[in-house]
């Protein structure tokens, strides 16, 4: 497994108190392949080990036969026991990764990278079809960071931090930053800045439950030449400590300005 590196680029702090996290919590993954199974006649192979130095996931999957719109796989980060961890809206987290679709041969597109599911999956990460790395879905405050940023064969760093604010309905929201490294294209870190989150709580509603991990979605597979491998590796979650937040806030948003 390669190793990553690891920057410290942080956001500018939310009003209010950061718990301990949710995240604090995570022990292992839940994993979900098949989570949609439109070509129930395909060959996969899927795979994760949990490391909490440095996670990995891989999957390869071809000959999709009929069926219809998409497979859907995902790994969930979990307390280790088959539980998937709760994100509630004080769980601040910082989530990191590199990725890299190795194959996605006759394909109508893949999207790939962080998976969030509450009120339907959000993503964070890259679309194949037109390159784009954008965050979308769920209840991820929505960004793009615009097309024909990733290849096929790239390797790719993302990475999510979460703020929360200073309490459900309290008026000053969550916030989330994405940020993404193109290794292969030598791009550096690219910030979205902190984003606020737009939903009636303000934030992640600790009412429903969220489940946070690693996948991607297949659509339109060909049935014959259909053919995708990705690899997930260096995946880390941790709880950021608040002073560590407040004194990295500026490399953050200098990150946003610089990308304007």
């Amino acid at each position: 497994m390669k190793n990553t590196i690891k920057l410290g680029i942080g956001i500018a702090m939310c009003a209010g108190t950061i718990a301990t996290a949710s995240v604090s919590e995570i022990n292992g993954f839940e994993d979900a392949p098949r989570l949609f199974n439109d070509r129930p006649g395909s060959n996969l192979t899927y795979m994760s080990n949990y490391d909490a130095m440095g996670s990995s996931v891989s999957f390869s999957e071809d000959n999709y036969g009929t069926g219809g719109f998409a497979n859907r796989h995902a790994s969930w980060f979990s307390d280790g026991m088959g539980n998937k961890v709760d994100m509630d809206y004080a769980d601040a987290f910082d989530m990191q990764m590199t990725m890299r679709i190795n194959d996605a041969s006759s394909v109508d597109n893949v999207e790939a990278g962080f998976q969030f599911d509450l009120f339907g999956f959000g993503l964070f990460g890259v679309l194949s079809s037109s390159g784009e790395i954008a965050a979308f879905g769920s209840v991820l405050p929505f960004h793009s960071f615009g097309a024909g940023l990733y290849n096929v064969g790239d390797e790719l760093m993302l990475r999510m931090v979460h703020t929360p604010g200073a309490g459900e309905f309290s008026g000053t929201n969550s916030t989330m930053e994405y940020m993404y490294n193109n290794v292969t294209q030598g791009t550096g870190w690219v910030s979205s800045g902190a984003i606020d989150f737009t939903t009636l709580e303000g934030g992640i509603p600790d009412a429903f439950a969220a489940f946070a991990g690693v996948g991607a979605q297949i659509n339109n597979p060909d049935a014959i030449d259909g053919s995708v491998s990705i690899d997930y590796y260096g995946i880390t979650t941790s709880v950021p400590a608040p002073t560590s937040l407040a004194m990295l806030g500026l490399a953050g948003l200098g990150a946003a300005r610089r990308r304007r």
